[in-house]
Formats: structure tokens, C-alpha cells, sequence
């Protein structure tokens, strides 16, 4: 059997901001944003300091095909390095490079200031400063910048000679602990996209296993369009719950449909806020197109059981734009919507399935 993971535990910090910097790790769009704290960020400091274990960081080896799949980080001032043959994209440990990367860097992350984390040479531990007034303190993004360590280490130096102390000595073994702190890598080398999502939907975040339409909506996330809310409010506005509610799979699906004529995986995955900006409107107008049609026919209730069903009758109006149904393909969606529901086409739904049927939709059309 080919392998397809790899342990490699031969990196320290210095080793994984330096593929950081160079371009070569990246954060798929599918992660969630930049969400911790400094107090967190403190707490991982002085694991690392204390020589605690950290977990290991989760990488995927993905071809040059799924550069798209790159997440934006302007704020860390990462090179996109698009040339790159290969992406080692973060399936898990995100939170913790980011965190330390943005702490030992000083970046300045969503009006959060990083730089304002320091290292206690008493307490000999990271701290958020309470004012300037906190004395024998240093920022601890000075301690993997060579020249600004040095400076700081001189200091000390003569600090110690005047006033009998140990912080020179304190401060060189805090960067010691850094500079040679192992990190475990796990890779995986998998191509296929489906496994890999399998994969990150089975790493358990905070307790709870994620989905892919968790992942979805965070690639799709920006301040202009939040995917949950839009259908969230379309739900509402249209009064579906009497209906039984309408399942998210059918929004993800659509759009990815709409936008790409396909709907597995890593074509819902590669759907971004520019993409469902520019469809929603007509996607949501093909969904309320699809369940009049299925009213017409007898289906009333329990519709988020036909959310496969649903996707490719909005599909017809969305190819069509909208024009009055044809009888003859009426009659053929309404015999083909009956067939599927009796065969239990979609009891285990596929996107193969779905795009079988897409095709079939624009045969119908040209006909």
C-alpha cells in the first residue's frame, strides 16, 4: 500500500517560520480566521519556555492545481510564492503557529497589537504587561530578531554588573528554549481532495467535529458576506420552516453548481465570498424557482429530504434564467423528481450523481 503520511521530527520554530517566510506554508481557505487572544498566545509562550509539548502541526503536500485553495494572511506579510510546485497547506495547528508567529514577529492582527506581549525576567514567564510602570520586562518579539536580542542581551549585561542581578543569563536561556524547541510535523502527501477534507473534518477543534459546510463557511467568510446569515435570513423571509427548513447542503451545492457546472468537494471548496456575492441573488431566485415547482407537484412538507432533488431543479431555472418552464420539461423534471424519489437516487447522495444529472439538465434544455 503507497504511504501516504509522514512524521517528521527533525523541525524546530526557527525551521517553521522560515517555510512560513519563504512561502512555502500556507493556510487554506477552508481554515477559520485568526481568532486568539493574547492571553492564549501567553499560555503557549510559557508552554514552550517550560519545554511543555505542544501538539503536532498537521500538514497537507498539495500540487501547484490547488493554489487556489490559498488563504490570504496580508497581515503577517507572507510572500505568495505562486510559482511553488508544491503547497504545504495547515490542516491542523493554525491557531499555534499563527499565535507564536504573530507574537515573535510583533504583527499588529486584526487592531490586536502582539508586540505588547513581553517576557518577565523575575517571574521568568510571558505576560501582558497591566502599564508601563511594569518594570524588567522585555517585548517578546525581540527574542528571535537577532540584532534587537543583542541589544536587549547587552543591556542586561551591564544591567547585572551594576546591580548583582541574572537577567542576561535568564534571557539567553529563554531564547535557547526557543531556538531548539522540537516540532512535530505529521504530512500527509494525499492528492485527492475528498480524503483530505475527510481528514480535517475528523481533527477535532475545541470538541467538536467539523463539517464540510464549517468549512465552507469560513472560506467563504468576509465582511460583506456571511454565508450562515444570508441563509438564515432567506429561510425567514421566505417562511421554509413551515416547510420543514431547507438544508445548508443545498446552498453550498447550488452555488458550487452555478458557479462551476460541478458540486463535489473541491468544487464547494473552492467557492469564494467574490463568487457567492456575484450568484447569490440568481441562486436564491432558481432555490424559491425549484420548491414552487415542487409544490406544484405535491411536495408540501419535509423538503430538507430533497436538498439533491432541489440543487438540480434550480440548476434548470438558473441555466434557463428563468424563463416560463417549457411543458415538456416540466413533465420530464416532475417524471424525473418521482423516479428519483421511488429508486432512492439520492439516499446516499454523491456528487457524482448530482453532476450526472446536471448534465442531463442541459440536454434537456438544448432539446
Amino acid at each position: 500500500m503507497e504511504q501516504k503520511i509522514e512524521i517528521i521530527n527533525n523541525w524546530n520554530l526557527k525551521k517553521v517560520f522560515h517555510e512560513l517566510e519563504a512561502g512555502n506554508i500556507k493556510i487554506p481557505r477552508f481554515q477559520r480566521g485568526y481568532v486568539w487572544e493574547r492571553s492564549k498566545a501567553v499560555k503557549l509562550l510559557n508552554s514552550i519556555n517550560a519545554q511543555y509539548p505542544i501538539g503536532s502541526i498537521f500538514l497537507w503536500l498539495a500540487p501547484k492545481e490547488f493554489r487556489d485553495f490559498i488563504k490570504e494572511t496580508e497581515d503577517f506579510n507572507i510572500p505568495a510564492n505562486p510559482n511553488a510546485e508544491l503547497f504545504q497547506f495547515i490542516l491542523d495547528g493554525q491557531q499555534r503557529i499563527s499565535s507564536l508567529y504573530a507574537t515573535l514577529r510583533g504583527k499588529l492582527i486584526d487592531f490586536v497589537d502582539y508586540k505588547t506581549i513581553h517576557y518577565h525576567l523575575d517571574k521568568k514567564k510571558f505576560v501582558i504587561p497591566r502599564s508601563n510602570k511594569d518594570k524588567n520586562t522585555v517585548p517578546a518579539w525581540k527574542l528571535l530578531d537577532e540584532k534587537e536580542f543583542i541589544d536587549v542581551y547587552s543591556d542586561l549585561t551591564n544591567q547585572d554588573k551594576i546591580h548583582n542581578t541574572n537577567y542576561a543569563a535568564i534571557w539567553r536561556q529563554c531564547q535557547d528554549n526557543f531556538n531548539n524547541y522540537p516540532i512535530s510535523i505529521v504530512r500527509t502527501f494525499n492528492s485527492n481532495v475528498d480524503e483530505v477534507v475527510e481528514i480535517f473534518e475528523l481533527i477535532n477543534q475545541g470538541g467538536r467535529r467539523l463539517s464540510l459546510y464549517d468549512l465552507v463557511h469560513a472560506s467563504v467568510w468576509s465582511e460583506q458576506f456571511d454565508l450562515t446569515q444570508k441563509i438564515t435570513d432567506f429561510c425567514l423571509e421566505n417562511n421554509l420552516m413551515k416547510l420543514g427548513g431547507l438544508n445548508n447542503k443545498v446552498f453550498i451545492q447550488s452555488l458550487a453548481l452555478n458557479a462551476f457546472d460541478d458540486c463535489k468537494n473541491i468544487d464547494q471548496l473552492k467557492l469564494s465570498a467574490e463568487i457567492c456575492l456575484e450568484l447569490w441573488d440568481k441562486t436564491t431566485k432558481a432555490i424559491l424557482s425549484a420548491l414552487e415547482l415542487l409544490k406544484e407537484i405535491g411536495i408540501h412538507t419535509n423538503i430538507a429530504s430533497y436538498y439533491s432533488q432541489i440543487t438540480i431543479i434550480q440548476y434548470y431555472f438558473f441555466k434557463t434564467g428563468f424563463k416560463r418552464t417549457h411543458e415538456k420539461h416540466k413533465k420530464s423534471l416532475e417524471d424525473w423528481f418521482w423516479k428519483t424519489k421511488h429508486s432512492k437516487r439520492y439516499s446516499s447522495a454523491s456528487s457524482k450523481k448530482i453532476r450526472e444529472d446536471a448534465i442531463w439538465i442541459l440536454k434537456l434544455i438544448k432539446k
